[in-house]
């Protein structure tokens, strides 16, 4: 078996997360949270729920934990007379080990800020927008992974590529 990949006795939960990107006085920021069990910074995001798709859940994760309302970056498509959607397409999907026998499929996406809430979880101090400089000089506990691709999300360009 490649060890890259879930064990066959392992657990493994779908998850969904979002690079929030603004840009201010022409510098791209991508929007981190210290995470409150691993005191890391990530991007917002959690499991995705029952009856929830993964780009709904980086949408309701993102408006719970930041205040912010997001919109996923890419298209839907409905398709005429059939019960058929092409879901928005992850930015990128991330498999990673949590603890032993436990792993996540992360469905990452790029979202754009459309509005706000005033109720959420994180405090502002523990959300911090970041540059691109700021990703790129690695002063901050975050996984190498996911500073790279927030790294391409600033770009716009495909994870893929790294």
């Amino acid at each position: 078996m490649d060890d890259r990949r879930v064990p066959e006795d392992a657990d493994r939960d779908f998850v969904a997360g979002a690079f929030v990107i603004r840009e201010r006085d022409n510098v791209k920021e991508v929007l981190f949270l210290k995470h409150k069990k691993y005191s890391i910074w990530l991007q917002p995001g959690g499991h995705v729920e029952e009856r929830e798709t993964p780009d709904e859940a980086a949408v309701r994760e993102t408006r719970e934990e930041t205040g912010l309302e997001v919109e996923v970056v890419g298209e839907e498509t409905e398709y005429q007379g059939f019960s058929a959607v092409d879901l928005p397409r992850p930015f990128n999907i991330n498999l990673h080990q949590i603890e032993e026998g436990h792993w996540h499929l992360d469905f990452q996406y790029r979202v754009k800020i459309v509005g706000e809430t005033e109720d959420y979880e994180y405090n502002d101090e523990d959300m911090k927008w970041f540059s691109k400089e700021d990703l790129e000089s690695g002063d901050y506990d975050m996984p190498e992974n996911v500073r790279k691709s927030a790294l391409k999300a600033i770009d716009g360009q495909d994870p893929s590529t790294i």
